[in-house]
């Protein structure tokens, strides 16, 4: 018997799976190669994924500045090296199980387009905003700092530094969907990767775009650190910035019946 539409709808809310939005059922990137796995599964992949990202920020900073002294001019490009490669590797490791996002802005634009249920998107949300804060505070006791030791870096963040982080959170979900959408899963680490290291160079606030990154450099101390009063202005301006961008997928990169369908428009395909 063919399942009703409601049917498998409630299925697959149930089970915290995500859809495969590419054709033919290819992988691609951001997405895991088996969204039937446990939830338990991937949501610990997040958890684990951004606590190494978070410890691998905080850890940069806090080896730069021993290395070069506070307020060195070198500390930014280290950071602008680490972090990236960091990512880039983490996505790398863990993209086959969980679509190696490491934060909540991917998966709740994911969850926005229909390819990932709302069970998917909190179980992931909270394993990453745990990891995020966990990896903030290992990176200090590693360190020897005390944590949330808050930073030196961005003492009094104000409009200038929430429009970076619209800026760079509108960017790197461009990026992302632009490199899941065009159905080249080997691009996605890389080009992740690149965008940040320009956007860390780039902008005044050091391109956080990640909620639960935000929290957890938040925890930890040292260059990479930002005080508890950048959350308020850091969290609504990724939000902003990542619907903003999810406005240009939507446009740019559209899918055949709307969200939630399998088929992406192809080169050559009618409108």
């Amino acid at each position: 018997m063919t399942p009703r539409p409601g049917m498998a709808a409630a299925s697959f809310a149930r089970r915290g799976a995500s859809r495969r939005p590419w054709p033919g059922g290819a992988r691609t990137c951001f997405h895991e190669a088996d969204p039937e796995a446990p939830l338990v599964r991937r949501a610990a992949a997040e958890g684990l994924g951004t606590a190494m990202l978070v410890l691998a920020a905080g850890g940069a900073g806090l080896a730069a500045e021993r290395a070069f002294g506070p307020g060195a001019d070198l500390i930014l490009p280290m950071l602008a090296l680490t972090i990236p490669a960091a990512l880039a590797g983490l996505i790398v490791a863990f993209g086959a199980l969980s679509g190696g996002h490491f934060n909540p802005l991917i998966t709740g634009l994911q969850w926005l387009a229909g390819d990932r249920s709302g069970r998917c998107l909190a179980a992931y949300a909270a394993a990453q905003t745990a990891g995020a804060a966990a990896g903030g505070v290992a990176a200090a006791l590693l360190w020897g700092v005390r944590a949330g030791a808050g930073a030196l870096a961005l003492p009094s963040p104000g409009w200038p530094e929430a429009a970076s982080e619209a800026a760079a959170s509108a960017g790197l979900m461009l990026v992302v969907f632009g490199c899941a959408r065009s159905l080249k899963p080997e691009t996605g680490p890389f080009a992740v990767a690149a965008w940040l290291t320009a956007a860390i160079l780039a902008l005044p606030s050091m391109s956080c775009a990640n909620p639960a990154v935000a929290l957890g450099v938040v925890l930890t101390a040292g260059p990479a650190a930002l005080p508890a009063s950048a959350l308020a202005w850091f969290w609504p301006a990724q939000v902003g910035g990542a619907l903003a961008a999810f406005a240009c997928i939507q446009l740019l990169f559209p899918r055949r019946g709307g969200a939630g369908r399998a088929l992406l428009l192809q080169p050559g395909d009618p409108s």
